[in-house]
């Protein structure tokens, strides 16, 4: 199987160093000159709660040649579309798109390259970008777990051997509910991910402020109320599952509860984890706020569902985006959220 990992960002320089240690013909692809100079040079280095150095073959985007039988991407999704439209002529009749980055991209990738080749999915290790040819496993390695399925929710020979590449390295699971993966991930990153950019932090600061799991609790309950009004059954990723009786509370009681014996447990084996929205924002970028809470704010106005706490989010994200909030005081940030009001 001939595969190209398009994205080698801080979660894609680690899969796709995985999968060349594995001894798959694989390139990886990022249009960071540095980087992708870095991976040639020194191999693909990754610290944290791993400590290997492997040998990767890297190219940017212009340097794609022939056809590819998967096509892994792990871009962000403000790129999604420009990058597989640059990737169709490198694609086969049995070319499968498999899209691991966060939110909901499949609507995105199956415009651009038709349902059929389409498979979505969710890593489940967490990853940070420490500079070229550098990726830090912000989780231990016991986390290294690929859920991904194809829309229609069938088992193929293609999900079949795409399975079998990624146990090379880890877990691997194929869905036949992976719009119920995509809500769990999109819960996910519209947590800790969210609160992690709002507040410049580590979810490890984030685990040990009150506050902050109050927010924690109250973006879990409204994305848990959303999903339940959509009638999708999300599917439990790394111990998180948002139905309303894991994420549900009406009482400062029930949400204590929430946060000390459901989210906490969660999340304590990821308090080194930095979000890769945070990390945008510090480099200067726009992030993916507008794609993931923003989605949550999206499908509420659908179902009829408020989310005041999904919206203060993209809120100060955007206004930390646009220099208008520093990071600097980024902990201040959680005053603008009505939190013991909401109680």
């Amino acid at each position: 199987m001939r595969i190209v990992l398009i994205g080698a960002g801080s979660i894609g320089t680690i899969l796709g160093a995985l999968i060349s240690k594995a001894g798959e013909d694989i390139e990886l692809v990022d249009s960071n000159k540095e980087h992708v100079d870095a991976l040639n040079r020194n191999g693909a280095r990754i610290v944290g709660f791993m400590n290997s150095t492997i040998p990767v073959k890297a190219i940017m985007p212009d340097q794609m040649t022939g056809k590819y039988d998967l096509i892994i991407s792990t871009t962000k999704q403000t790129t999604l579309k420009a990058s597989l439209t640059l990737a169709l002529r490198h694609m086969h009749d049995q070319t499968i798109v498999l899209t691991l980055q966060n939110g909901i991209p499949e609507n995105i990738s199956r415009q651009v390259v038709g349902p059929d080749r389409v498979m979505g999915g969710g890593v489940e290790f967490g990853a940070t970008w420490l500079g070229p040819g550098v990726s830090e496993l912000t989780s231990d390695q016991g986390s290294l777990r690929i859920t991904f399925g194809r829309l229609d929710g069938q088992i193929t020979k293609q999900t079949k051997q795409i399975q079998k590449v990624f146990s090379q390295f880890g877990q691997s699971e194929i869905s036949t509910n992976i719009l119920g993966v995509r809500f769990s991930k999109l819960t996910d990153n519209s947590t800790f991910s969210a609160m992690s950019a709002v507040l410049g932090c580590n979810n490890g600061k984030i685990l040990d402020s009150y506050e902050a799991m109050a927010c924690i609790a109250h973006l879990g309950r409204e994305a848990g109320l959303i999903i339940e009004k959509t009638g999708i059954h999300p599917e439990k990723i790394f111990g998180l599952q948002p139905l309303m009786k894991n994420v549900g509370f009406s009482t400062k009681k029930q949400m204590d509860d929430v946060i000390y014996n459901y989210w906490t447990p969660i999340y304590s084996p990821f308090r080194s984890g930095v979000a890769s929205m945070l990390q945008d924002i510090e480099k200067g970028r726009k992030c993916e706020i507008h794609q993931i809470n923003g989605k949550f704010i999206e499908l509420g106005k659908q179902v009829g569902i408020d989310v005041p706490f999904m919206r203060t989010a993209v809120d100060i994200v955007t206004k930390l985006e646009n220099g208008e909030l520093k990071l600097e005081n980024a902990w201040e940030n959680l005053n603008y959220f009505d939190i013991h009001e909401k109680q």
